[in-house]
C-alpha cells in the first residue's frame, strides 16, 4: 500500500535539508567516486560496469575473429586470366582452373587461378590499371584497341617478355601504338580510328590458332590472341602459362570435367 503525505507534510520534506531527501548531482556523484579508496572504485565498477564491459569484449573477440577467420581461408590470385569474344562452357572453368593451377604446381590450399569470361571492357580496363588482370585472350579486332593503348608487355620494350622471339613469325601479334597525341592530331578520324605516328610495330601478343589447349577448353575464336598486361604482379606465373598453352606437347588434363 503506497503512503499518503498531507500537504504540510509535503512542504516538511521539500524544507528538509538531509540528503536522503536531496537529488544526487553528477558533481556529488563523482566526487564520491574520487574519494573512494582502490578497492572501493573496483568494486563501484564491478556493479555498474563490468557486465556491459564484458559484452563488449565479447563483441568485439567476434568481429576479430570472424574477419581473421576469412582472411586466413581466403585464398589469393596466383594468376587471372579474362577471355573475351568467346564462348567457353561456364561449367567447365573449374576443372581448367584447377588444371592450370597443378601445372603451375600452385599451394592449391592457398593459391588459385581465376578464369574470367563475362568481364566487359571497362571492367577490363578497371582490372588492367589496378593489376588484377594478368592475362587477356581474345579476337584480333578487340585486341588491337588493347594492344594500340600499350597495355601489354613486348619484347621490343621490355626484356621480361624476351621469350615472345622463340615463337615462329607467324604466331607473334604486331601493332602500332597510338597515343594520345596521336588522337589529338588525327582531326579526319574518330578517336578509336586514328593514326599512329610512329609506324613502329610492337611485338604485343601471341597467337593461339594452333594451341590444342585452348580448342580444348572450347575456345572457338578463328584467331585468338594473347597478351600480358604491363601491370601484372604475376609475371612468372603469366609466362609458364603462355609457354604451356603454346606447347602442344604437354596436353590440359580435364579427365574430371570429360567423365
Amino acid at each position: 500500500m503506497a503512503m499518503q503525505f498531507s500537504e504540510e507534510d509535503r512542504e516538511k520534506l521539500k524544507k528538509d535539508k538531509s540528503a536522503i531527501y536531496q537529488k544526487r548531482s553528477d558533481k556529488v556523484g563523482k566526487e564520491e567516486l574520487a574519494n573512494l579508496s582502490g578497492k572501493g572504485k573496483w568494486q563501484h565498477f564491478v556493479d555498474y560496469y563490468l557486465k556491459a564491459a564484458v559484452a563488449v569484449v565479447l563483441v568485439l573477440c567476434l568481429i576479430v575473429g570472424g574477419v581473421i577467420h576469412t582472411f586466413m581461408n581466403r585464398k589469393m590470385c596466383a594468376l587471372y586470366i579474362a577471355i573475351q569474344k568467346d564462348i567457353i562452357a561456364e561449367e567447365q572453368i573449374p576443372f581448367v582452373q584447377e588444371a592450370i593451377a597443378q601445372y603451375l604446381e600452385l599451394n592449391t590450399d592457398r593459391e588459385e587461378v581465376t578464369i574470367d569470361i563475362s568481364c566487359s571492357d571497362r571492367q577490363l580496363q578497371t582490372y588492367f590499371y589496378a593489376g588484377t588482370a594478368d592475362i587477356l585472350i581474345t579476337d584480333e579486332e578487340s585486341f588491337q584497341k588493347w594492344g594500340q593503348a600499350e597495355y601489354f608487355y613486348a619484347p621490343e620494350k621490355y626484356k621480361e617478355v624476351a621469350f615472345y622471339e622463340e615463337y615462329d613469325e607467324a604466331l607473334r601479334y604486331r601493332s602500332k601504338y597510338v597515343t594520345g597525341e596521336d588522337v589529338l592530331n588525327d582531326t579526319e578520324r574518330e578517336a578509336k580510328e586514328a593514326a599512329a605516328g610512329d609506324v613502329t610495330e610492337y611485338t604485343c601478343g601471341l597467337y593461339l590458332t594452333d594451341s590444342k589447349k585452348y580448342r580444348q577448353i572450347g575456345g572457338a575464336i578463328e584467331k585468338p590472341v594473347l597478351g600480358i598486361s604491363v601491370t601484372t604482379k604475376h609475371l612468372p606465373e603469366a609466362e609458364a602459362f603462355v609457354k604451356y598453352m603454346l606447347d602442344n606437347s604437354k596436353e590440359l588434363s580435364l579427365d574430371s570435367f570429360e567423365q
